[in-house]
């Protein structure tokens, strides 16, 4: 009688268990596995994220997002990746920078 009751438990139990192994609802299942070595334009790249440990990742990468929200894993010692970054950077502050200069104008 008991082992009927305990056996259906231990079934709910196990199978939590698994499903959270899978890695469903775990930031870590979106992780690169491997990197591209193509070259991306810059007019394609939206945004970009880093990856590594500290994100739950086994591979470290830079994670570009591109205007129709394709992902592309690239390496992050690639000289090419990181001229990208610096350029995205680059062009994040200058549009902040006339966004600040257009709110003082209309703050006049």
């Amino acid at each position: 009688m008991a082992l009927r009751v305990l056996l259906p438990l231990l079934l709910l139990v196990a199978a939590l268990l698994l499903h959270q192994a899978e890695g469903v609802d775990n930031p870590a299942s979106d992780c690169c596995l491997k990197t591209s070595q193509k070259t991306i334009p810059i007019k394609l790249v939206k945004t970009y994220s880093i990856q590594g440990p500290e994100s739950g990742c086994v591979l470290r990468a830079v994670v570009f997002t591109t205007k129709k929200n394709v992902k592309i894993c690239s390496s992050p010692s690639d000289p090419s990746v990181q001229k990208l970054i610096r350029s995205l950077e680059n062009k994040r502050r200058n549009h902040s920078l006339h966004k600040t200069k257009r709110q003082k104008r209309k703050q006049v």
